[in-house]
């Protein structure tokens, strides 16, 4: 399969500007992995960064040595990204999209410092219903995602590997209990308009006339389903 072909179609990769709800959500995650330990003066590495948005997010808020690296990006596909060590790795809803996930946690390995951390994002399996696979379009994603893995098993994995884990977080960073920036409002907003594309698009205002949308928007912070998971992951110490 081509994958080159549907990537150059992914709205992610889009390097485009963030609108004011991304740039919300970022801040959200940035807080996050400032309580991990991130700072202004640490090497961060974006692996599989897309478009470069949470890049470009990180670099304005004076995180100057932070990078990033795509091999379906043009601006991010230089390999020499991948022959430097980093504190921060980061791996934000990319693992899915590897058809080689043991080879993908080796390669995060690889790239981080003695004392540096990893940060994973991805869905989770152990929430994934398999029998009712119109509820996870949005987590199936095809194309796109080439292995769902389970939270448990990524842990595993990296313990194996002398990996444990410091945060772990059972939601996306693109979930909160603000009416309608919750999952399950977004998922269905999605769903509606047209999936990752919509992202490039302003905001569709007939979505307001959907009954389903109000209930979501209103209460899918109290029915989301912890399909997806963050993971913060260190050495273990000796």
């Amino acid at each position: 399969m081509d994958l080159g072909h549907y990537y150059s179609q992914y709205g992610l990769h889009e390097q485009n500007e963030a609108d004011s709800v991304t740039r919300f959500f970022f801040g959200r995650k940035l807080n996050w992995l400032q309580k991990a330990g991130i700072n202004k003066e640490h090497r961060i590495l974006d692996y599989g960064c897309g478009g470069g948005h949470f890049l470009k997010f990180l670099q304005e808020n004076g995180y100057k040595n932070a990078q990033g690296y795509d091999p379906f990006t043009e601006q991010f596909a230089d390999t020499a990204a991948l022959d430097q060590r980093y504190d921060v790795v980061m791996s934000s809803d990319v693992i899915e999209h590897d058809t080689a996930v043991l080879a993908h946690l080796e390669t995060l390995i690889g790239l981080s410092a003695d004392n540096g951390f990893i940060y994973i994002e991805t869905p989770d399996a152990l929430a994934i219903d398999l029998s009712n696979v119109a509820a996870h379009r949005q987590i199936l994603q095809q194309p796109f995602h080439r292995h769902i893995l389970t939270h448990t098993w990524i842990i595993e994995q990296m313990a194996q590997k002398g990996w444990e884990v410091a945060q772990i977080a059972r939601h996306p960073f693109f979930h909160s209990w603000i009416p309608f920036l919750n999952v399950s409002a977004m998922d269905h907003y999605w769903d509606t308009y047209g999936g990752l594309s919509t992202l490039n698009e302003g905001y569709r205002w007939s979505a307001l006339l959907s009954l389903k949308y109000w209930y979501l928007g209103l209460f899918g912070a109290l029915i989301y389903g912890k399909d997806e998971v963050q993971l913060i992951l260190r050495p273990k110490r000796q």
